[in-house]
């Protein structure tokens, strides 16, 4: 079998070198780098050269493409290899023991510099980038400030390029930032100017420069904001809380008793030295000292009477002392309440950062929206900054160890919390609307929170995770948010609607039809597995021409190549790449298999879209393959009879496409939402359909249920006639009750009861156990689809599935978690969008995502089709692609009815030294491989396993005609 690890190997590198360790490691070797050891010199040298040189390998591959083309990431890459390579150059002092004269006092200050200059690999290292903007850093950059102005040699030349550094990353970072008003953009070019003068007159030769010391004094300027943010919340909490009356009345309450007690004092104790034989002079019995005296005593009880001389002074000091604790915790209640307020409004204080994706609103799913948006940022290391805003005066637990998360409390509709969190600066938003009482709240929420996000930054771009539908609710309008009073096009921005019904009602009809749907789709958007391949898109611009042959000719990008793009479809999956189709100019989604029924002669292209580990691999491997088919031996084996390659019909190969049947009985235990959406889209595939609900419902609710299900699918002429709706009340606690329902359905929808809001989980469970139990008395073997509420709920339960041999399918799944993945996918990716015309090639990713998921009407040229294996298939997968290929499917994958073992050498090395997730978090994962030949794991799979397969997964058209 030909293999070829290139672009698994370059995906290793860029994770292994973005490391923390690594980090760690390298910033440990620069320490080592300033011994005067000339062999220990010359060993870091070399690392550091090959360091450098495979980042300058890895900046070549990435540049091919866009975004990253035009991103500020690669503009500051080029900046830090720059920096690299001087300070790695700078270890040749050592390594060539250069020595300077003495007297030679200017040419010996310049080699220290250069010495120093190895210093600068650890601005590498800090992702100065991502902290620009903390409040953290504004802090430390006023202590170097501070510094600055006392340092001498080797420090003040240190905090020379220090400056030098941080301004061309601020430059870098400041020229492709959208600020959110004229002002703030004079006000940061104000101070990057300020800062770039000061700093220049800070170089040991312009010192001498009769205004040097003034100007270098501009840098003072940036102290001012810190502070001034810090003073600004102090007065706002005082005034907040209304601290000045209570300080206030503290003050007179204190100035009352120490003048009072003084007075009282001198007519009292007339003998008494009130300033306790501090002073070398006659005693003396002013007014003024017996009040300082009694002041003190009740500010600082206990310390000013040593040792009482009589019993009434004893008794006045105690009484003293008790009064002074009491006015004096005054003090401290008032001051912990300023300083808990202060650092409560310093918390939620706006933020400075900028080219960052913020998230409005919380929801079920925004866990799952968090923890995947981490997983694609690492897999494509992007280094995504995302910041929070939400109602809720502390953060959500699920927060806690995503430490990468900023948050701000606030209102999504309002100005001054959009502002706090510098939306105008960011580059994508996504709102969570949560579940409203209607669908018209929903809709009013989501209209008006449109408004104050499009105020604030018109052209940001916006995805939109709305609880109910997403259609018009005009004819006339085009989308669901279309603005009436626009008419110049100010609304018309990058704005995508992600219904959580239509995405619920259409995962649950493709889950029924093919049980681990949504584990296949969740691969493809977003692998949990650095080493797994994913949906990739990668730009090619290029005409596709049919030859003398009839065949279509695929050129690379700069023209000097080309080759039949059959052949490169089949040498692109023997390395590790799996090629579905093009994208044409007017961005349509052609598969690769449809090719022959576009009756044109030629195509304009934008993109490739297949299946690769990154999309870089993708374009890499379409080059290579297409230049390797143009050498000689290439051209002689494609001269050869195609007589010669026997190429074996499906049927002969025991795969039996697994389709619907005719009739469906599915029994739903519990609350399924959108269920009447469900039952349509379940109507497409089947032609009749039995619904058994049973649920916690009295009478009137179980004739209201029916009755909004029959409302809803009597829209379309005819389905009631299709549909069998049963609804029964059941309290979960008869089980013998279930017998006879569970014995007839083929499909059982397992979920919480409707007025189970907590602990829903125990709950499935324990009816889950009885089902089986009575699948066993029965001898029926239903598919049986548990609907847990969290990952961690159903990772528990498959784990004690998997120990069992079961008598029916079991597929557990989590709705949210589902949702979860294709909203960050969505998200992400109009996030990754750097320039305009990048984002029309962008949108292709959903548009296929909704090809796989819809599988009908316009939709049918491209979905999930499923073969069962019923024999052994070929030793060589290339002669199972190209008879899968001849039938108009495209091989993506397989299911084992074991579960497989990654246990590549390489991959586990790389693991123990820089860890990074092992395993997938759901159990049935383990069992799909998706690009067979994308990894030495999956290759192995098919080489040990070959004989445990059990369903082979594929992409193809549908040329079935669908009832509704």
């Amino acid at each position: 079998m030909i293999t070829n690890d290139r672009a698994l190997k370059y995906h290793h590198l860029e994770w292994v070198l973005g490391h923390p360790r690594f980090g760690l490691l390298m910033m440990a070797l620069i320490c080592m780098s300033f011994t005067h050891n000339q062999m220990l010199a010359l060993t870091l040298f070399v690392l550091f050269t090959a360091e450098i040189v495979m980042r300058i390998a890895l900046l070549r591959r990435k540049i091919k493409l866009n975004p990253y083309r035009s991103s500020t990431n690669r503009k500051i890459e080029v900046l830090l290899l720059t920096i690299d390579t001087i300070a790695v150059a700078s270890l040749l002092v050592t390594v060539l023991n250069i020595h300077i004269p003495a007297e030679d006092l200017a040419l010996a200050r310049l080699m220290r510099g250069v010495y120093l200059l190895r210093s600068i690999r650890f601005i590498r290292y800090f992702d100065l980038h991502s902290a620009m903007f903390s409040p953290t850093y504004g802090m430390f950059i006023s202590l170097v400030i501070l510094i600055s102005f006392f340092a001498t040699d080797m420090m003040l030349s240190a905090i020379i390029i220090f400056f030098f550094i941080e301004l061309s990353v601020r430059l870098i970072i400041m020229r492709s930032i959208n600020f959110e008003s004229r002002r703030d953009k004079i006000t940061e070019w104000a101070f990057w100017w300020l800062d770039l003068i000061a700093t220049i007159f800070m170089l040991p030769f312009i010192t001498g420069f009769g205004y040097s010391s003034a100007l270098r004094m501009l840098r003072l300027a940036r102290l001012l904001r810190p502070w001034k943010i810090i003073v600004r919340n102090l007065m706002e909490v005082l005034r907040e809380g209304q601290f000045m009356q209570e300080i206030n009345l503290i003050v007179l309450f204190l100035a009352i008793l120490s003048i009072g007690g003084g007075v009282a004092a001198t007519l009292l104790f007339t003998d008494f030295d009130y300033t306790l034989g501090l002073y070398h002079k006659p005693i003396e019995h002013e007014v003024l000292s017996a009040i300082w005296f009694a002041f003190r005593l009740l500010t600082d009880p206990g310390n000013s009477v040593i040792y009482p001389g009589s019993i009434s002074l004893a008794v006045f000091s105690i009484f003293a002392v008790i009064l002074g604790v009491f006015i004096f915790s005054f003090f401290i209640g008032i001051g912990a309440n300023i300083v808990s307020g202060l650092m409560r409004r310093l918390r939620n204080e706006a933020l400075q950062v900028k080219n960052h994706m913020v998230i409005l609103g919380w929801t079920p799913a925004s866990p799952y929206i968090v923890h995947q948006l981490r997983i694609i940022s690492d897999r494509s290391f992007a280094r995504l900054k995302v910041v929070l805003l939400h109602h809720e005066d502390h953060p959500p637990a699920e927060l806690i160890n995503e430490k990468w998360v900023t948050y701000r409390q606030g209102a999504i509709d309002t100005s001054t919390d959009l502002r706090r969190i510098n939306i105008g600066s960011a580059k994508q938003a996504l709102m969570m609307l949560p579940e409203a009482r209607s669908e018209a709240v929903s809709l009013a929420h989501s209209f008006y929170n449109l408004m104050a996000i499009r105020k604030e930054n018109q052209r940001i771009k916006l995805s939109i995770a709305i609880p109910g539908m997403d259609h018009p609710r005009l004819n006339t309008h085009r989308h669901m948010l279309q603005v009436g009073w626009d008419n110049h096009g100010k609304y018309d921005q990058p704005t995508v609607i992600l219904s959580e019904a239509d995405f619920r009602a259409t995962a649950f009809c493709n889950i029924l039809r093919y049980s681990d749907f949504d584990q296949v789709l969740q691969r493809l958007m977003i692998p949990e597995l650095m080493d797994e391949s994913a949906l990739q898109l990668a730009s090619w611009n290029a005409e596709l021409r049919r030859n003398e042959n009839n065949q279509w000719q695929i050129p690379t990008p700069d023209g000097k190549y080309s080759a039949d793009i059959q052949s490169i479809r089949a040498n692109m999956f023997r390395r590790g790449v799996i090629l579905l189709g093009i994208i044409t100019d007017d961005w349509e989604i052609i598969p690769i298999y449809a090719l022959d029924d576009q009756y044109v002669e030629s195509l304009q292209l934008h993109a490739l879209i297949g299946i690769a580990i990154s999309d870089i691999a993708l374009y890499d491997e379409a080059v290579f393959c297409i230049r390797e088919s143009m050498s000689d031996r290439t051209l002689a084996m494609e001269e050869e009879p195609e007589a010669a390659v026997m190429v074996e019909d499906i049927d002969s190969l025991g795969l039996t496409l697994v389709e619907a049947e005719a009739r469906m009985k599915l029994l739903v235990v519990g609350w399924v939402g959108s269920l009447p959406l469900l039952l349509k889209r379940l109507l497409r595939f089947y032609h009749e359909l039995d619904l058994t609900i049973l649920d916690n419902l009295s009478e009137e609710e179980v004739n209201n249920e029916r009755t909004y299900i029959e409302r809803r699918i009597s829209d379309q002429p005819g389905m009631e006639e299709l549909i069998n709706i049963k609804i029964k009340p059941w309290n979960f606690n008869d089980m013998e009750c279930l017998r006879e329902h569970v014995k007839d359905a083929n499909h059982i929808i397992l979920s919480r009861a409707s007025s189970m809001q907590d602990d829903a989980y125990a709950m499935i469970s324990m009816v889950l156990s009885h089902i089986i139990t009575i699948t066993k008395d029965e001898e029926v073997t239903p598919q049986i689809f548990p609907v847990m509420e969290n990952r961690e709920q159903a990772s528990m339960l498959q784990t004690e599935l998997f120990e069992f041999e079961l008598p029916a399918d079991v597929h557990v799944t989590v709705p949210n978690e589902f949702y979860g993945i294709y909203v960050a996918h969505t998200s992400f990716h109009m996030y990754a969008v750097e320039e305009e015309s990048d984002y029309q090639m962008k949108r292709v990713f959903r548009h296929t995502l909704d090809k796989l998921m819809s599988d009908s009407g316009e939709n049918a040229d491209m979905g999930l089709k499923i073969f069962s294996v019923s024999t052994p298939l070929p030793e060589d997968e290339m002669d199972l692609f190209n008879s899968l290929k001849e039938a108009g499917y495209i091989w993506i994958g397989y299911t084992l009815n074991t579960v497989y073992k990654q246990d590549d050498q390489i991959g586990d090395a790389i693991n123990t030294v820089f860890p990074r997730q092992k395993y997938f978090s759901c159990k049935r994962q383990n069992q799909i491989v998706i690009n067979p030949n994308g990894t030495p794991y999956s290759r192995r799979a098919w080489l040990t396993n070959r004989e445990n397969i059990v369903e082979l997964i594929t992409i193809g058209g549908d040329s079935d005609v669908e009832l509704f």
